[in-house]
């Protein structure tokens, strides 16, 4: 078991869209650090970074994964994040660990909303960034490339391109684009550019430094050119990624866990990112965010899915710990007591559906299953929903879902099928009505009886439901009002026309009878509720159903398109506005509509385009839909 106490440790995180190669450039540092006997592959299933069933199944990225190991004196961890939008909650987990961000582009492919959206967000960070341009070949066509970069990264430079089959240097003043590098370097510090001005010579170790230090300040995101499966343009990363002067001066212990994982043989493995100070087995730390103490037991560096035991750990490691009692993805620990640093900050889950056990018995084990998964996979939500007595799970898109109950099926042996969520339909009325409600049972001894005269008037959207007593003269004794609005309310839950809860209507007693033996809190009750269903019928019933509001956000060829298919589905298009080379539409959508839009939406944007939705308000439905959703509950019995 070894120490690593090395002050120079640094966390490099591979970003980019899908297919863009990051898996491949980890894999050629990797090979190329001796750290694996061969380069991994996706397509051949030989991947160390990309291996979970899931994964090799698919030939995609989906889960986060770790890889730790020496290279020339610096202790490194790479870290390989998914590069489709349903599993972006991964990479907001990688981006809180690393020290250095690689976004990978594929020459071939436009930039999408997740690359812009990745790189904006290190930016926000102050992580220092570096592109590297994959399965590129000589004499690619840098000019245009760089163009193209520069609308979205803004001042890109290039540091390595390919000649002769081979990267080049920059650096070397018989290169084409050696006098750009160089203005683009003195341009982030003053002194040199002052000299630069002046004709006055800077040496190359001058140059460098100046290099590095604007890669650090946010200054510079330089463009490697290369291609990880020729090993092309990897040596010059690894100059860069080791090279860069990282600031690290704390002390005190403190420390992100970025991720968990379950480990088969060591159960939830919790990885950790060491911010300041030094980990080590035995020792207890305070959880900032859960406000309790936590032992430290065995301490892992990770190796894709293998492990290494380690005694010490030192700042800007990471790290498995397991056994933790309470500590879990997003918590901060810390030496002593004090304030935890932000939560992973998970984007919504706008994509649903209703997961079905095949047994009945098998609905806990379910439940018990789903959060074990959300423990490794918080961007994913689930809930039991009382109302349509389905288990709903919600994700970014349907392949994020999809995985979520490969999981289930896999891991936990859990039969189970999947449904459309149902749609929490209301109804209320659209008149005013009066009617009378009266119970009377006659058994023998003392009977029942309760006599009410309900009237009912709509109220405006949102209003919810008002009981008014306006009973005079004692025509019924005020104790038994609270069983009326009882027996309402109750009736109320059940619908009027196709069993959905009543919403928005005021609710007025006004008049009835009583007998002094008879009638009883249950009798007016069983009153209360025949009075609402005999007004309701004359007062109009009608359904309503949820209004979604919608944010697409697309590349401005697919406009049209998408505009089209809010059309076919009920939308009211709103507006649109520009956000960079994409557009933003904003529309109103019926939420019967938006079932599969996840899918539809990646299908016309071939991928490049994202949405997220939330509930504005209810609308009444159109009459061929209420005859459906009538004539739906009639068949199963709801009505």
């Amino acid at each position: 078991m070894r120490d690593i106490t090395t002050d120079n440790i640094r966390t490099i995180g591979l970003f980019g869209q899908a297919s863009t190669g990051k898996t491949s450039l980890g894999e050629a540092l990797l090979y190329a650090a001796k750290a694996t006997r061969r380069p991994g592959k996706v397509d051949d299933n030989t991947s160390v970074l990309s291996s979970s069933p899931e994964e090799v199944e698919r030939k995609i990225t989906i889960n986060l994964s770790c890889f730790s190991f020496d290279h020339n004196g610096v202790f490194l961890n790479i870290i390989d994040t998914p590069g489709y939008d349903d599993f972006y909650g991964e990479v907001l987990c990688g981006i809180r660990a690393v020290d250095i961000g690689i976004i990978v582009i594929d020459p071939e492919q436009e930039i999408g909303i997740v690359t812009e959206r990745l790189f904006l967000e290190m930016k926000e960070r102050n992580i220092p960034t570096l592109l590297f341009l994959s399965k590129t070949k000589d004499n690619v066509e840098i000019d245009n490339i760089i163009s193209g970069l520069k609308s979205i990264f803004g001042s890109i430079v290039p540091v390595v391109v390919i000649e002769g089959g081979t990267a080049v240097s920059l650096f070397e003043k018989d290169s084409p684009y050696h006098s750009k590098l160089v203005e683009a370097i003195v341009e982030t510090d003053d002194a040199l550019l002052e000299r630069y001005l002046s004709d006055e010579e800077i040496k190359r170790e001058e140059l460098e430094g100046a290099f590095y230090g604007g890669i650090g300040s946010g200054k510079l995101s330089p463009l490697y050119i290369g291609d990880s499966l020729q090993g092309i343009g990897i040596k010059e990363i690894f100059s860069a990624v080791t090279e860069l002067p990282l600031k690290r001066d704390s002390e005190e212990f403190k420390g992100l866990i970025f991720k968990t994982r379950v480990d088969p043989h060591l159960g939830d493995m919790r990885y950790i990112k060491v911010l300041g100070g030094e980990l080590s087995p035995g020792i207890t730390l305070y959880n900032c965010t859960k406000k309790a103490k936590e032992r430290i037991n065995q301490i892992y560096i990770i190796k894709g899915s293998q492990r290494e035991e380690v005694s010490k750990l030192s700042q800007g490691g990471v790290a498995g710990l397991v056994k933790l009692k309470s500590s879990s993805t997003g918590d901060t620990l810390g030496s002593a007591e004090g304030d935890p640093l932000p939560k992973i900050d998970f984007l919504p889950t706008p994509v649903s559906t209703a997961i079905v056990p095949q047994e009945k018995k098998d609905e806990e084990k379910v439940m018990e299953a789903l959060s074990k998964l959300h423990q490794e996979d918080p961007s994913f939500g689930y809930y039991y929903d009382q109302e349509t007595k389905q288990t709903i799970v919600s994700g970014r898109g349907e392949l994020h879902i999809d995985i979520v109950i490969e999981k289930l099926k896999r891991k936990y042996g859990v039969k189970l099928s999947t449904e459309r969520p149902k749609i929490h339909y209301r109804e209320t009325i659209k008149q005013t009505a009066s009617a009378q409600g009266k119970f009377k049972r006659q058994t023998g001894g003392h009977g029942q009886y309760g006599d009410c005269w309900l009237k009912v008037e709509p109220l405006e959207k949102g209003e919810g439901f008002q009981f008014v007593n306006a009973i005079f003269g004692g025509s019924i004794p005020s104790k038994y009002l609270p069983s009326i609005e009882k027996g309402v309310k109750e009736a109320m839950d059940k619908g009027i026309i196709a069993g959905y809860p009543v919403v928005d209507m005021k609710v007025t007693c006004y008049d009835g009878t009583f007998h002094s033996v008879d009638s009883s809190d249950i009798a007016f009750k069983i009153a209360g509720s025949l009075a609402f269903k005999n007004v309701c019928e004359q007062a109009n019933p009608t359904i309503l159903e949820p209004i979604i509001s919608v944010e697409i956000t697309v590349p401005e060829e697919y406009m049209g398109d998408i505009m089209g298919d809010l059309n076919s589905r009920r939308g009211r298009i709103l507006g649109t506005e520009a956000q960079g080379r994409f557009q933003l539409i904003k529309a109103q959508v019926p939420e019967a509509e938006l079932y599969g839009y996840s899918a539809s939406l990646r299908s016309i944007t071939a991928g490049r385009g994202t949405f997220t939705q939330e509930f504005l308000r209810y609308e009444e439905a159109p009459r061929e839909l209420q005859t459906k959703i009538i004539e739906e509950s009639r068949k199963k019995g709801d009505r």
